[in-house]
Order: C-alpha cells, then structure tokens, then sequence
C-alpha cells in the first residue's frame, strides 16, 4: 500500500456560522466554523477565502466554544471530503490561539 501524505496547518480568523455550529455523522458529532483567511490568489490579487472546518475531539470543542468570532488561529490537521455530499472540509486535530 502506498502512504500518502494529508497535512495542513493554517492560520486564519475564526468564523462562525449563522445558526447552529453542531452537526452529526456516522463519526459522531462535531462542530462546525469557517476560518477567514486572507492571501494573494496566483492572478496577484488579494482576496479572501472561508475555509470549512469540523472539530470532532469533545476538547477541542470546549476550546471552540470559549472563542468568538475573528479570533485568530492556527489550525492543524488534515483534508476531508464529505462521506455525503463530497464538501471539503479541514478536519482539525489541534487549534491554538495565534497572536497574529
């Protein structure tokens, strides 16, 4: 079998959803934010992504919970697809705040 790498680490602005940020699959339940992160697009212009995020660590999400919009972080932990509807999404194994 080959092993593949799935890694990323981004900092960005927590931004949380209109509505309930809990959802639920065959994984158990998570919570779910965006995380604002600004940078340069490869045609030069600066722009802002919302990058989806689900935190399934009952810890982690304590920690969330405690935090309020645009409160920087760094996230890391590895890309996902939905099992259901195929959404990418960052699964998160750490947070911590990030002094930007």
């Amino acid at each position: 079998m080959v092993n593949f790498e799935n890694s990323v680490t981004v900092t960005g602005l927590i931004h949380l959803p209109k509505g309930d940020m809990a959802g639920k699959n065959r994984n158990g339940v998570y919570l779910r934010f965006s995380l604002k992160h600004p940078s340069v697009g490869y045609d030069g212009v600066e722009r802002v992504s919302f990058l989806p995020v689900r935190v399934f660590d009952p810890a982690l999400q304590e920690w969330l919970r405690g935090k309020g919009e645009g409160t920087p972080v760094r996230i890391t932990g590895r890309v996902h697809s939905s099992s259901g509807s195929g959404e990418m999404f960052i699964l998160a194994e750490t947070l911590e705040e990030n002094a930007e």
